[in-house]
């Protein structure tokens, strides 16, 4: 019975799910290497240390990132440049006339400009580590820290703290909640399943206001990622029951982002119970915050997204021109509730423009949002201007929702309501920053006339503009500031655009575009000209521009972007009086903005991408709305949980090779065809370009042997594993090596040769051997078998230990160069070179599953000399008469890929003829001896009387008679007279 197929059988017949499925094959690879394999397992004393010295990251070590960034150490500078957990130093010098009192708080101010770009890192540190680290179910979740105390100089070296406490200060509220989501960011199942609800309860936190911070953006993680499905309603009530703002944000987010594009009953309730225009006119009034208010209108876009519900779409209009009320109702941050209702109208009314008749009247109302217009009366309470509209707060989230809803669709007259103003007089009547909104938008629309290149981000200027653009005042009767400020605007805005046209493609030519534009701003930023444009409008800008870049660059680790970002990010305040003028600090949210951008060139440790589906550009346009926050508290304009929402638009599309022999992962050159069948040769692992562009992804290596996906064939097989991120097995050649033990591939051209040569080889060297292969299974059957030396001499191994031990040996050089207990004999010699040329020839001819069968035969011919048997006789003929009748076949029929056959047998002839003519060696030796038996059993007349033999004899005789196939008397009617 086939025992390896009875036990197929009895795992399939156990496994009654997909989950358990899932788990038994991660159990399968426990020890093979996979994309998660750490370079060193992590010790004791690594996983019992101190929680603040932990930065969250310490799992991203893996060999898949030293394969990926193999001669640099832009991985060590990336985690060095996001870990929030080492204090900064503040390097002050106390001055005589400075009093200790006046000391310290010049030391929190000059912390609390430091920390700015500290509360900022957490956003980027969770794209950076996104679905990277497995879950233990037994463990808890525990953050690193977010550290924003100092230390002085040394030899002192004293603490500083923010507010001179042990507190927690209110500015680190929001970017807690960062930190807890990225640590849920990084968080991934081992089976693939879902994350158990009852690991989620397990981590509710019981202390203070700042773990709830944390928790809430926890909770928004595991929702991102669809971990809040299999969690009952009845936690989630219990969550929200404590009108916690920040736990309720969070797990209203991460609810609609589990159920996006469903629109499940149970999740739309729990959005309308927070939102008036859902609820009865007879419901009581709730006293909700604003931040949960906001979240509960994109969380309703989330559910409804794609759907073109009407209803939805009619409430989510009417909330973008939602006047204040009476007695200063909705007065505050209407901005970011506006921009939050356009968003969620992009979202439901997904490129449903030109398509829905049922919408029709949605795009006339959403230009009177932005262009402005009488406001449609709302009861008995107007704006205190009368009927017109706040295009300060309506026009941000109307732009967006009608660049949203006309995705793609190329529409003329959307296109002309969005292009910048050509005259300026109609330029005074647009703020600055509503014209790159506009550019992004017209870009939407015109999706696919977006080129990567410098000229079509100039062509989106318009020619009014450019001749007043950063030049020196020469007519009173134009307003250079405004046109800097246009003209700085729309080509920050055309940059978005073409990061979003081009996310996670890593194409170069729009790469260098955005960063020509990033140069060009921190070029103009240092002249003085620079005050016609503004330094925040400049910084802004700036930011737009690098994080299109690294939108573009998403998942690749491109240096060049990545060495823009460490410039930027070291703009921070220095130490008073200091002797060089250095360039203005980053704010807050420009340092977002910097880190973020390395978060995308790094996304999910070089595992992820960004996609440009319609379903990813909304999303990438809520989480990077070109609005970054002043402060780290700030929420004014865009709720800082919207910068989350990228991971919606993260796909996996890396393709990982893995030798099949020795479980380790390794380099291999790919091909990937697409659609119009041009080819594109990568080297993997790799990203790839999105599979809706793809016709066949090959592995095309000449040291491995080639695989295929194709669109019609196994297309969802290759889709399923670059969703968890597994590995392709491939299967090396012979006579190849890796390229990582032989990148230039000298050692493979030698190793091929001797594989291609026809000549016979017959005398073989273990070194021979090792050359054709990295298997660990073959180089210790060469070790243990074929090699002899040690240390280059003679001795064996016992002989050495034993020499060793008694003369106290500590050098090679005093060692006898004889071996002191015996020398291989001849017999043995012969054995031993036999097997030595079945194991080269096995090796080079990728036939190692034919070693075990021929060291058998080699063992039973050993064993005839001495001990034959009539059935060590059998196993021999059957065994030849096998090989015969192979090769005759094999050499009339194998052809591989078309080309001529290479008659190349399961063993070569010669080698089955030095077994035949060993063989018969044997028997030639044994016929003295049994002749006279040999003549009686065939009949014949012995010159010699032939008594009964012994029982070696009579065994000789019968292995003779079977190995000839000699019957009895057989030659008796010959010998008669």
């Amino acid at each position: 019975m086939r025992e390896d197929l009875a036990l197929q059988a009895e795992i399939a017949d156990t496994i009654k799910s997909t989950d358990e499925y899932m788990e038994s094959l991660a159990l399968e690879v426990l020890e093979k290497d996979t994309a998660y394999t750490q370079v060193a397992q992590v010790s004791t004393e690594t996983v019992n240390k101190n929680e603040e010295e932990s930065t969250g990251m310490e799992h991203l070590n893996t060999k898949l990132l030293n394969l990926l960034y193999p001669r640099d150490h832009r991985m060590t500078e990336v985690f060095n440049l996001l870990q929030s957990s080492i204090p900064v130093t503040i390097n002050l010098t106390q001055r005589p006339e400075v009093s200790d009192h006046d000391f310290i708080e010049e030391q929190e101010k000059h912390l609390y400009a430091i920390s700015t770009r500290t509360m900022a890192l957490p956003v980027a540190r969770g794209m950076l580590s996104l679905r990277s680290l497995p879950v233990r179910p037994t463990v808890p979740l525990s953050p690193p820290r977010l550290c924003v105390s100092g230390r002085g100089p040394p030899p002192r070296c004293s603490a500083v703290a923010l507010g001179g406490g042990d507190t927690p200060p209110h500015c680190l509220l929001w970017p807690s909640f960062h930190n807890g989501a990225a640590a849920g960011l990084a968080l991934v199942p081992v089976t693939g399943a879902s994350i158990h609800a009852s690991w989620i309860i397990y981590n509710k936190p019981r202390g203070t206001q700042d773990m709830s911070a944390e928790h809430a953006g926890f909770l928004l993680a595991l929702g991102l990622n669809g971990h809040l499905r299999d969690m009952p309603f009845m936690n989630m009530y219990e969550y929200l029951v404590k009108c916690h703002e920040m736990i309720s944000i969070g797990l209203l987010l991460g609810l609609a982002a589990t159920y996006r594009g469903t629109m499940d009953v149970q999740a739309t309730k729990m959005m309308s119970i927070h939102l008036e225009p859902l609820l009865p006119t007879t419901s009581i009034e709730l006293d909700i915050q604003q931040g949960i208010l906001v979240a509960a209108l994109l969380g309703v876009g989330l559910l409804y997204r794609g759907t073109a519900h009407a209803h939805y779409a009619q409430v989510l209009l009417n909330e973008i021109g939602k006047p204040p009320g009476p007695e200063l109702e909705n007065c505050v941050e209407r901005e970011g509730y506006a921009l939050a209702a356009g968003l969620a109208l992009g979202l439901v009314c997904l490129r449903s423009g030109g398509s829905a008749p049922h919408l029709a009247h949605i795009a006339p109302r959403l230009r009177t949002y932005m262009l402005g217009g009488d406001s449609k009366p709302n009861g008995t309470c107007k704006e205190r201007k009368g009927g017109s509209l706040n295009l300060d707060v309506t026009s941000p989230g109307a732009t967006l929702a009608l660049g949203l809803l006309f995705l793609r669709t190329r529409s003329a007259a959307v296109a002309a309501w969005l292009a910048p103003p050509r005259t300026a007089y109609l330029l005074d009547f647009v703020r600055p920053d509503l014209l790159m909104l506009r550019v992004i938008a017209r870009g939407l629309v015109m999706w696919d006339d977006i080129e990567a290149s410098e000229e079509w981000v100039e062509s989106q200027v318009p020619s009014t503009i450019k001749p007043y653009c950063f030049v020196k005042p020469t007519e009173d009767n134009i307003d250079y500031e405004a046109m800097n400020q246009a003209y700085c605007n729309i080509i920050a805005g055309a940059c978005f655009a073409l990061g979003l046209r081009f996310a996670g493609s890593g194409c170069e030519a729009a790469r260098d575009a955005a960063l020509h534009y990033t140069a060009l701003f921190l070029r103009l930023a240092a002249r003085p000209l620079a005050d016609l444009a503004g330094g925040s409008t400049l910084e802004a800008c700036t930011c737009v521009c690098l994080l299109a870049a690294g939108m573009i660059m998403s998942g690749r680790g491109d240096v060049s972007v990545l060495r823009v970002c460490r410039r930027l990010r070291a703009r921070v305040p220095v130490a008073p009086r200091a002797a060089p003028p250095a360039p203005a600090p980053l704010t807050h949210g420009a340092q977002m903005a910097v880190h973020n951008t390395i978060g995308l060139l790094f996304l999910g440790g070089g595992r992820c991408t960004l996609s440009s589906s319609p379903e990813a550009v909304a999303a990438l346009i809520t989480a990077f709305f070109p609005k970054f926050p002043t402060h780290s508290e700030d929420n004014r304009y865009h709720l800082q949980a919207f910068r989350h929402l990228y991971v919606l638009a993260v796909e996996p599309r890396l393709i990982l090779p893995r030798d099949l022999d020795t479980g380790k992962l390794c380099y291999a050159h790919i091909q990937v065809i697409n659609l119009e069948g041009v080819v594109k040769e990568m080297k993997a692992p790799c990203i790839i370009p999105e599979l809706n562009t793809l016709r066949e992804v090959k592995i095309n290596d000449p040291r491995y042997w080639p695989i295929t996906f194709h669109r019609d064939h196994n297309w969802d097989q290759l889709k399923t594993f670059l969703e968890y991120t597994w590995c392709v097995d491939i299967k090396q050649r012979a006579g190849c090596l890796s390229y990582l033990d032989d990148p230039d591939g000298f050692l493979t051209i030698l190793t091929q040769t001797l594989t291609l040569d026809k000549s016979n080889i017959w005398s073989v060297t273990p070194e021979n051997i090792e050359l054709f292969t990295n298997d660990e299974k073959v180089k210790n059957f060469v070790k243990h078998y074929l090699n002899k030396n040690v240390n280059g001499s003679d001795l064996c191994g016992d002989c050495l230990l034993l020499h060793r031990k008694r003369k106290g040996v500590k050098s090679d050089a005093q060692l006898p160069r004889q071996c002191l207990c015996r020398k291989y004999t001849r017999d043995e010699r012969e054995y031993l070179q036999g097997l030595a040329m079945l194991v080269y020839e096995c090796v080079v001819k990728d036939i190692m599953c034919a070693l075990p069968i021929w060291t058998t035969f080699m063992k039973i011919i050993k064993t005839m000399k001495t001990e034959p048997t009539t059935y060590h006789v059998w196993q021999i003929k059957l065994l030849l008469s096998l090989i015969d009748g192979h090769n005759e076949r094999t050499a009339s029929e194998m052809t591989i890929d078309g080309l001529d056959a290479q008659n190349d047998p399961l063993i070569s002839t010669e080698f089955t003829s030095a077994v035949r003519q060993r063989v018969a060696a044997i028997f030639d030796r044994w016929e003295p001896r049994i002749t006279p038996y040999l003549r009686k059993h065939l009949g014949l007349p012995s010159g010699r009387s032939a008594a009964a033999g012994d029982d070696d004899t009579r065994r000789i005789l019968a292995a003779f008679l079977v190995r000839h196939e000699l019957p009895r008397g057989a030659l008796r009617a010959a010998a008669a007279p």
